[in-house]
């Protein structure tokens, strides 16, 4: 029971204290302004996270339709795939004078 009587009296001590405050005109004005501020960020970061949203929504699925981002998924796909091929490529050449050298000093010897 005393929880209660002391929510009370916390919530009767901030209306009491909160009355007090917007008595006067400056005071009101102050908050109002303050509230306005703080309404015109949220909304403002509101809007930015609904900007990132569409853009990461796009992102993996791309529209056949859309020739600039085929293009750029296109080319990506080439860089992964010439990398690869160049560091398959370099390996089996290595590997190719390797066994050349090897079978022409062999040679050599006898």
């Amino acid at each position: 029971m005393a929880k209660g009587n002391n929510r009370s009296l916390l919530l009767a001590g901030l209306a009491a204290g909160a009355y007090a405050y917007f008595s006067k005109q400056e005071n009101r004005d102050k908050a109002l302004v303050a509230f306005n501020n703080t309404k015109t960020k949220v909304n403002s970061y509101l809007d930015s996270q609904k900007t990132n949203k569409m853009g990461m929504t796009k992102a993996g699925h791309s529209d056949p339709h859309d020739i600039d981002d085929n293009n750029m998924v296109d080319e990506g796909a080439m860089t992964s795939v010439q990398y690869y091929n160049d560091e398959v490529q370099s390996k089996l050449n290595k590997s190719d004078k390797k066994e050349v050298d090897e079978t022409t000093t062999f040679e050599n010897h006898i």
